[in-house]
């Protein structure tokens, strides 16, 4: 370990405890999170009212700016949602290993259920609904952009205690979900499963990898790397709103606030370890 290490490493011993997280066995909140995800996926099981709330959910949506739908359900998008844990994991860098156990599980979860189960979308079903972007007509059982969304909710509950964090991101990760619905590419049950696997993902991460504390080295180098993935597959991937400029450039300026997160963080540690440096001598 070099001196750079072991001064953010002391740097980091020394936050004070407050600043830590939560023990997913000891939150309460967190399990309730999870009974009521499981709660609404089985009333949504009923096919009724499964179409129920879809037609209520997705005929409200024509009240509202396409472009504003499009933006908000694209933060599901594995890249901005990528983006916006980076920013998290870049003050929260014990939890590097968790979240990347999670999206590992979240993923493999997801993608093998839609194989699986191969579902018909509600475009494939119905002629009558307002769908935003591309129409899509298969694999729709479950919801991956409302899987990854509950993913950085999670995520944020468990590594803060902040009232105020918990509350937006959980807010965040319902208006996402519901966004889903509202641009028909989804049912209501697509996201209660989808909340349930993204939720669950990092419960499941938080029990089986303790929070582990990297070498400045590595933590900056599996961020840098993450970042420059998701700035890969941002390039490469096929776009959902071709029509909607806005939302690519949105995805473009998460990156680029990740990667300034990212740097910003370096500055403030490595200041920070040559104060510490200068004490240890």
């Amino acid at each position: 370990m070099t001196k750079f290490d072991l001064a953010i490493t002391q740097q980091n011993i020394n936050k004070p405890a407050l600043a830590g997280s939560v023990s997913p066995q000891n939150d309460t909140g967190f399990l309730w999170g999870f009974f009521l995800l499981v709660a609404a996926f089985v009333l949504l099981m009923k096919e009724s009212v499964n179409y129920a709330y879809f037609f209520k959910i997705n005929q409200a949506s024509q009240h509202f700016s396409p472009e504003l739908l499009a933006s908000i359900t694209d933060m599901g998008n594995g890249v901005v949602t990528g983006s916006i844990l980076v920013m998290i994991l870049c003050f929260k860098p014990a939890w590097i290993l968790r979240v990347l156990l999670a999206a590992l599980i979240c993923l493999v979860v997801t993608h093998l259920l839609k194989s699986y189960f191969d579902a018909p979308r509600p475009a494939a079903l119905l002629e009558q609904i307002n769908i935003i972007g591309e129409a899509r007509h298969s694999k729709s059982f479950p919801s991956g952009h409302t899987a990854t969304i509950f993913l950085l909710a999670g995520t944020a509950y468990l590594s803060s205690r902040r009232l105020l964090s918990r509350i937006f991101f959980v807010s965040l990760a319902i208006i996402v979900a519901v966004s889903r619905i509202s641009v028909g590419a989804h049912w209501p049950i697509d996201i209660a499963l989808g909340a349930i696997i993204g939720w669950s993902s990092i419960y499941v991460a938080s029990l089986i990898s303790k929070e582990r504390l990297l070498s400045a080295r590595y933590q900056y180098l599996i961020l840098t790397a993450l970042l420059l993935l998701l700035g890969t597959l941002s390039t490469m991937s096929k776009i959902e709103f071709p029509q909607m400029p806005i939302v690519e450039k949105l995805q473009q300026l998460y990156l680029v606030i990740g990667a300034f997160c990212l740097y910003v963080s370096y500055l403030f540690n490595r200041n920070n370890a040559r104060r510490n440096m200068t004490t240890l001598k």
